[in-house]
């Protein structure tokens, strides 16, 4: 075998360039599997990281019914009922929390969908008061200005940070920073304006984003006349896996603080869109690398040629060593291991081209890199049995040769 594998090296080596164009389809074929693997494995890791984790390790611990979380859904007609009172959370309350479960950190926001003015402009504008370590935790990239400082927490200025897409709509031609806007009829300064990854994300995939503004916790009345609004819990943690265990300890405690009733702390089940996530993607995946398979399919038809080929010039070699002694089984083995070796060494070119391609693009897009040793492996496998496929019919064809009718061969 280790014989008929040197034999099988010295014959590539010797047509080198006749060996690399019939290696082709089959280079071709398993990198774009490798490369289609790795760009559909980066974004599943990479949805399910916005998901569950967003960009920090961060995840929403919400206040809602709590048919939200426990999987039955609801419907406008569902009997469970907002309580009439919900305790102000504090931030001592959650400082207490934070060294109870070991969360790296945690923030306390109110949401509220309103419209902001300046002049006669307005905007609908997703408006969030939060605690003064909400920034060490989502982190936002500030385009003109500044982010709040802890006087801006604790002061009664009203301030509030817009991202591009609000900010640009007030003030097109910029200029906007130290400028005041009204929301629910009292003025706010803006300070500064800020954008995140996601907001980038949404661009670069042709999406406008959503209007956002975030203002101090201690502003939140100015915001809305709301007396019963709905928190929610931002906790952070070391690790991604960490919040599937932590989130729910967190919602268990925070459950402690208030009266039982319909409502509840709670995290959204994201199981199920995980699975689905990962369904698509195997779909697509199957689809993708059903498609890059053809190439490898060609690729074994251009064996089958050069190794038919291989036959008709190696006649004479063949009846030498069948006149030598040599029986079928030994002439068959020789050809079939130069076919598996030709289609193996264009697997490996091919995994090696698949992964630089994989590693390029997965950097551009900023997707996890992401290589399985299955479809490493499962290439290699696939490139095997192409070559006994492919190389059995030239094969055979060599081991049935008369040696008398190929010594003759010119």
């Amino acid at each position: 075998m280790l014989e008929n594998i040197r034999l099988s090296l010295q014959s590539i080596w010797a047509h080198k360039l006749r060996s690399v164009l019939t290696m082709l389809g089959v280079i071709i074929g398993i990198a774009a599997i490798i490369a289609i693997f790795s760009i559909i494995e980066g974004n599943t890791a990479n949805m399910k990281k916005q998901f569950v984790g967003g960009n920090n390790n961060t995840m929403d611990v919400e206040y809602g019914r709590k048919s939200q979380f426990n999987g039955s859904g609801f419907s406008e007609n569902s009997k469970e009922k907002k309580p009439t009172y919900i305790p102000i959370l504090t931030q001592d309350q959650m400082n207490e929390i934070k060294n109870q479960t070991g969360i790296k950190n945690v923030a306390i926001s109110y949401e509220k969908d309103s419209k902001i003015y300046q002049g006669q402009k307005s905007e609908n504008t997703s408006i969030t008061a939060t605690t003064s370590n909400y920034f060490e935790m989502d982190k936002k990239r500030v385009v003109e200005g500044r982010l709040f400082t802890d006087a801006d927490y604790t002061g009664s200025q009203q301030s509030i940070v817009m991202n591009k897409k609000a900010y640009d709509a007030h003030f097109p031609k910029g200029g906007g920073v130290g400028k005041y806007v009204e929301i629910n009829g009292y003025p706010f300064q803006i300070i500064g304006v800020y954008e995140d990854e996601q907001s980038q994300d949404d661009m670069m995939m042709g999406f406008g984003g959503r209007s956002e503004a975030i203002v101090p916790i201690s502003q939140w009345d100015k915001v809305t006349n709301e007396l019963n609004p709905e928190p929610k819990v931002m906790i952070q943690t070391e690790t991604t896996d960490q919040l599937k265990t932590k989130a729910p300890e967190v919602a268990g405690l925070l459950n402690a603080l208030i009266p039982a009733s319909d409502y509840e702390f709670g995290v959204r089940n994201s199981e199920n869109i995980e699975k689905q996530l990962e369904q698509f993607n195997r779909s697509n995946f199957l689809l993708l690398a059903g498609i890059a398979s053809i190439s490898l399919v060609v690729g074994g038809i251009g064996v089958m040629n050069i190794m038919l080929v291989s036959v008709t010039e190696r006649t004479r070699e063949i009846g030498v060593k069948k006149a030598l002694g040599a029986r079928r089984k030994i002439i068959l083995e020789q050809f079939l291991v130069e076919s598996v070796t030709l289609t193996v060494f264009g697997g490996l070119l091919g995994i090696i081209l698949g992964i630089i391609i994989g590693k390029t693009v997965t950097s551009i897009m900023n997707y996890p890199f992401i290589v399985s040793m299955l479809s490493v492996v499962g290439s290699i496998v696939f490139c095997s049995i192409i070559g006994i496929v492919f190389g059995l019919m030239p094969a055979v064809k060599a081991s049935k040769l008369d040696p008398i009718e190929a010594l003759r061969y010119e």
